[in-house]
């Protein structure tokens, strides 16, 4: 019985730190009246109505949307006079208003909730220097900002996305169209981050990809050659717009870790090769207090209206699998990435380049934390980094070609140092 009951003590402990502010990091941040998720979604707003400046850069999200969407990935440095940042930009920047967040004095499903609380001057003309208290919340259409902190629209749980974790913690990713399938059988999309994500090396997906060329073939088409750039077990850096190859058009099987430190990438759009990606586009949001149903579009500064040269990932009416173009007057979908054909020497009425086969180089398939290469992460590992991080040299016997830099640099920082011996008992201990 003792032991169950110690059992149980863990488990609660284990829940509780899986939804609660442990310090800075990468977290979801989710309503407790509502259920749904903060997104960031704008970048700029003239606010007008003091904290209700929130509602155009903030778009709440239910069920599973907020799971694929990198603008619910936040970054919480503090929890005193803070931003949120995200998508590149930070709450202040957008409203010009400062957070403290603060444990709420009740607990829901068990889990502690907290409250964001900022103070603002309403009437600066006729009483310069009269603070407002109020409180952020979601009842229903968005977030807005209230004089109680008691009630469960104030009330928010703040869920860290941990380093590791597979089961909560998870960013996912999914096509378009499950039609987006090459001839080998693998689906496609692509993505542009401002946080680095970890490839799992047992999940759905299989690399991420660049493109450097454009070949045109003799029945007078272009043919995009994708380039494998990241592999399992590898991390795709932050603000990197790439293609993903996946073995599932699910979700729940196209697993990322988001890991490392914000780029915080405010100049749109951004490039890689012939690459491009942003993290914003027109998108749908609560306009009115008063009236639920009363929605406006929004278009953010950093959207990317699309010109004749962004070429865009998808199928056309043939079924082809490849990048087209865009809709006149229309913008670039955010955190997706594109192909963009203005320095290419290419016909000006080139509206369709396809995906050709995958460039296949000698991309070594690293395991990681496998420092010896022996196909298995072990004690073996986490003793033949502490020798190097001690300058210690390996002798004959454990020379080989597939000890390298590449093995030992865990974390993919292009650095050896203690974090990666960090990283590396993480992934040796299972957390």
């Amino acid at each position: 019985m003792k032991k169950l009951t110690c059992l149980l003590s863990t488990l609660l402990l284990a829940l509780v730190c899986m939804a609660q502010y442990t310090g800075p990091g990468f977290y979801r941040v989710h309503n407790v009246n509502t259920d749904s998720y903060i997104c960031i979604k704008g970048t700029h707003f003239e606010k007008t109505t003091g904290p209700d400046a929130f509602w155009p850069c903030a778009l709440m999200q239910k069920d599973s949307a907020q799971v694929n969407d990198p603008g619910s990935i936040i970054y919480i440095p503090d929890t005193i006079q803070v931003g949120l940042y995200s998508q590149g930009v930070d709450t202040y920047t957008l409203t010009h208003l400062l957070l403290d967040v603060h444990p709420a004095p009740v607990m829901q499903n068990g889990l502690p909730t907290y409250v964001a609380y900022t103070e603002y001057e309403p009437d600066p003309i006729g009483n310069p220097g009269k603070m407002f208290p109020c409180y952020f919340r979601d009842k229903g259409f968005g977030m807005t900002a209230g004089s109680s902190p008691r009630r469960a629209e104030s009330h928010w749980w703040i869920e860290p996305v941990n380093e590791g974790s597979m089961d909560t913690s998870y960013f996912a990713v999914k096509p378009a169209s499950d039609l987006m399938v090459d001839a080998d059988g693998y689906y496609w999309t692509s993505l542009c981050c401002d946080f680095p994500v970890l490839i799992p090396v047992e999940g759905g997906v299989e690399g991420a990809y660049t493109v450097t060329q454009v070949n045109g073939d003799e029945e007078g088409q272009y043919i995009a050659v994708p380039e494998k750039v990241y592999d399992r077990g590898e991390i795709v850096p932050a603000a990197t717009p790439v293609l993903l190859r996946c073995t599932s058009p699910y979700m729940s099987e196209n697993k990322l870790l988001p890991v490392g430190d914000i780029a915080n990438h405010r100049d749109m759009p951004i490039a890689s090769d012939l690459l491009m990606g942003n993290y914003f586009s027109v998108f749908q949001n609560h306009c009115s207090a008063t009236d639920i149903t009363a929605m406006t579009d929004y278009i953010p500064e950093q959207a990317t209206l699309a010109t004749g040269h962004d070429l865009a990932l998808g199928i056309d009416e043939q079924g082809r699998l490849g990048f087209f173009a865009q809709e006149e007057g229309s913008y670039m979908v955010a955190n997706t990435a594109w192909l963009n054909t203005a320095g290419l020497e290419l016909p000006e009425d080139v509206t369709a380049v396809l995906l050709g086969e995958v460039k296949v180089d000698d991309v070594e398939e690293v395991v990681q934390g496998d420092i010896d290469g022996d196909g298995f992460v072990n004690i073996d590992d986490v003793t033949m980094m502490i020798d190097y991080l001690l300058g210690r040299e390996p002798n004959d016997e454990e020379k080989s070609d597939d000890v390298n830099f590449k093995r030992f640099d865990v974390n993919n920082d292009d650095a050896v140092n203690i974090d990666d011996l960090t990283m590396l008992i993480d992934i040796v201990l299972g957390k």
